[in-house]
């Protein structure tokens, strides 16, 4: 049998908002802001970024609409938008520390700001990926909340959680002079599943999947989302050992033209899994 778990991703939509602005004297056109920045406007600049399901608000200090220091790149076919953070901003606030060092102070300036707004919590996972979540559903074994998206490993950057809804963006640093490297760049995902076909092969029942291309580079978020759309499409997939060799191929063959997962092989746990080159018998 074989099926398609891509839906048909919404529009992305990317707008800019703008707090502390003027209100129009007309109607502005859709997606346009309503008013550039007052002078004395001290609010970071904010863009919303929509992939899927999933929304955030980037908020960036000392960004104007002239010069907004990120840039977003929606694809709605793919289920993805990148946020790309430009060097200049991590520098601005590097300068606004030199100053308040020099006063005395120790004030690092206000940080870049991910904020998740369409509902759920991140998780931030060991690899440097965050994992989008829903809320815990009362009543039943999702103790944890399903996975509806991700955040691929930032490049250039770590992602720190502040609370369960916000990530600060820190910019790694060059070790010669301090200052941030390079532009920062992370994609938001919502799609991992491109296809999948069960069939026998090597022996028995196999279920193929093909990951789509943002899930292979997003790391632990890209996995924890192939499994809830695998799951979700068919809870015969739900077993452990099967999780195991999902991680492995994750892990050990992220470009391998299909992860071929079999419900036969034993349970033997991740470590013997990946010894075994994901076919543990």
């Amino acid at each position: 049998m074989h099926f398609s778990l891509r839906s048909r991703a919404l529009p992305a939509l990317v707008a800019l908002l703008v707090t502390g602005a003027c209100a129009p004297s007309s109607p502005a056109p859709t997606g346009t802001p309503s008013a550039p920045p007052s002078a004395m406007d001290d609010e970071p600049l904010r863009v919303e970024v929509i992939a899927g399901d999933v929304t955030l608000e980037v908020s960036v200090p000392g960004a104007t609409l002239d010069d907004p220091h990120v840039r977003v790149t929606p694809d709605a076919q793919a289920g993805t938008a990148t946020v790309t953070l430009e060097r200049s901003v991590f520098d601005d606030a590097a300068d606004a520390d030199d100053a308040d060092d020099a006063d005395g102070t120790d004030d690092t300036g206000d940080p870049v700001v991910l904020a998740l707004t369409s509902g759920g919590s991140f998780e931030p996972r060991v690899d440097g990926s965050v994992t989008v979540r829903t809320g815990k559903a009362a009543g039943t074994a999702d103790t944890e909340g399903t996975a509806v998206g991700g955040l691929s490993p930032p490049q250039g950057a770590r992602l720190v959680a502040a609370d369960a809804t916000h990530l600060e963006v820190r910019p790694l640093a060059d070790a010669a002079s301090g200052r941030p490297d390079d532009d920062v760049t992370t994609t938001l995902g919502t799609s991992a599943v491109e296809r999948t076909d069960w069939g026998d092969r090597e022996g028995g029942r196999s279920l193929a999947v093909v990951p789509t291309a943002w899930a292979r580079e997003a790391g632990q978020a890209g996995t924890d989302l192939v499994w809830a759309e695998l799951v979700a499409a068919d809870p015969e997939v739900g077993t452990a050992t099967m999780h195991d060799q999902l991680e492995c191929h994750a892990i050990g063959a992220p470009d391998k033209d299909s992860w071929n997962l079999e419900p036969w092989r034993p349970d033997v746990g991740l470590v013997a899994t990946m010894a075994a080159r994901c076919n543990p018998t």
